[in-house]
């Protein structure tokens, strides 16, 4: 009798590829969400993961984060995980917001961290992230949800997994029904669920100084995790 595995990825990637269609693909020409799923299942099993993983690369590498991670993989550091956070760029159009992945480096007594930038996700992958980002500070108080992990790459080249991302679209999903619902029982006109941006203190303005978010006057070195991923 042949045996039956039980791969609840299929599940997984469901959920995600519900919440994807929410998004306005026609502001992305490149976000396929199909394709995206399949390239996330294949990814999943070659990785031998539990749930399903979303792969990505990173654009506009820093040099100085790229060696900051030669180095954390020198130490023996197998999956260094990053943190994220949501860049502005145009304040009339969600769509356009990018999201910049930091490596975090704590100092010896562990009190103090600084954060380093690697890069940014391409434009397909932003715009299903961010979304789900913002979640994290909303009033649903789900904390971080996301986690991404550098799996490999060489030169100025960062490949990195992104997990959770089926947890989060289904609390997204929930979020966007209650919305709705609010706005059909008030009989107001409900824009759509990603249109909604709130001013988040961990959002990156335009022309904001990379130096000011990182050290001194960042109000995150204190370890506050509002858009950080575990």
């Amino acid at each position: 009798m042949p045996r039956t595995y039980s791969r609840p990825h299929y599940a997984q990637a469901r959920t995600w590829y519900r919440f994807a269609c929410w998004l306005r693909r026609a502001s992305c020409p490149q976000f396929h969400p199909h394709l995206m799923k399949e390239d996330a299942l294949r990814a999943s099993f070659r990785l031998g993961s539990r749930s399903i993983i979303l792969p990505s690369r990173l654009q506009d590498c820093e040099a100085a984060g790229l060696a900051r991670l030669a180095k954390r993989a020198e130490a023996g550091d197998t999956y260094p995980e990053l943190i994220a956070r949501i860049a502005q760029v145009d304040p009339d159009d969600a769509s356009a917001d990018e999201v910049h992945l930091f490596l975090e480096v704590a100092d010896r007594t562990g009190t103090h961290t600084e954060k380093h930038l690697l890069g940014k996700l391409p434009p397909e992958d932003a715009l299903w992230v961010a979304p789900l980002i913002r979640l994290e500070t909303d009033a649903y108080g789900t904390g971080p949800v996301l986690r991404y992990h550098v799996t490999g790459g060489q030169n100025d080249e960062v490949h990195i997994a992104i997990s959770r991302a089926h947890e989060a679209a289904s609390a997204w999903l929930d979020w966007a029904d209650d919305r709705k619902a609010w706005a059909e029982a008030h009989a107001v006109a409900d824009e759509s669920p990603y249109a909604y941006r709130a001013t988040y203190r961990d959002t990156v303005a335009p022309g904001a100084s990379y130096g000011a978010l990182l050290y001194g006057t960042d109000p995150y070195a204190a370890g506050y995790g509002g858009c950080e991923t575990e």
